[in-house]
């Protein structure tokens, strides 16, 4: 079916609706991601980390594209597979290999930060450092995308104990590479989250990895999308 995306008809099956992106199948069997420019939040506050759409803030979709094409462009060069193959033929377009995803979220955190110290605030203090400590969430938003250990991991069938040791140090290697590179350009990362995937019977990181997925500070203060792409990319 025809579908438009920013002014571009194109020829592509509607696979999935997100809050920040929408997915589609083209017809080589390669999947389409659109960013848009809506934002997540809670209270009226803007928070990658939510689960609720609060509005739309001109431009973001657009560094959401760039941020994702950068970081996997650094990624695949320091050898660390993605499913990203180029940049879309529409606005704010990536095209990537079909994946089978395993609807969870990879977060490494460097400092404790947000819902982690929500979760453990008697034992964790606000920018305490974490040596890149890994949690394994479900994306199920109805149920507030729970913690799961790594032992129900391999119990509920959803990911091999091969695939599980996989994405943890993939998430490690991936994160110090990000940190470093953030680093080099005067920005602390605090956490990042990465989905992982099936593409072709092998695992590696999908999805995106931009302001979204990742909290960076510079000067004391938590980076928005479009404020990450001006300090990163200097547009």
């Amino acid at each position: 079916m025809l579908q438009k995306i920013r002014g571009n008809e194109l020829k592509l099956q509607k696979l999935y609706r997100g809050k920040t992106k929408d997915v589609f199948l083209q017809d080589d069997g390669n999947v389409l991601l659109y960013f848009k420019d809506a934002v997540t939040g809670a209270e009226g506050r803007i928070d990658s980390g939510a689960n609720e759409v609060i509005g739309e803030v001109a431009g973001k979709g657009n560094a959401s594209l760039r941020l994702t094409v950068y970081f996997f462009d650094l990624l695949q060069k320091a050898g660390i597979p993605t499913h990203f193959l180029s940049v879309g033929p529409a606005e704010n377009t990536i095209l990537v290999k079909h994946a089978r995803s395993f609807n969870l979220e990879v977060i490494c955190r460097e400092k404790a930060w947000g819902s982690f110290v929500h979760r453990y605030g008697k034992y964790a203090v606000e920018g305490a450092p974490l040596p890149s400590l890994v949690e394994f969430t479900l994306k199920d938003d109805e149920r507030g995308d729970p913690l799961i250990t790594e032992d129900a991991l391999v119990a509920l069938n959803i990911v091999s104990r091969e695939t599980v040791e996989y994405m943890k140090n993939t998430a490690r290697q991936a994160t110090t590479l990000i940190k470093n590179h953030l680093a080099a350009h005067s920005l602390e990362l605090i956490d990042i989250k990465y989905e992982f995937g099936e593409v072709e019977g092998k695992t590696m990181i999908i999805d995106e990895v931009s302001g979204d997925s990742m909290r960076v500070v510079k000067d004391g203060k938590v980076l928005l999308q479009k404020e990450l792409a001006l300090a990163l990319l200097g547009e």
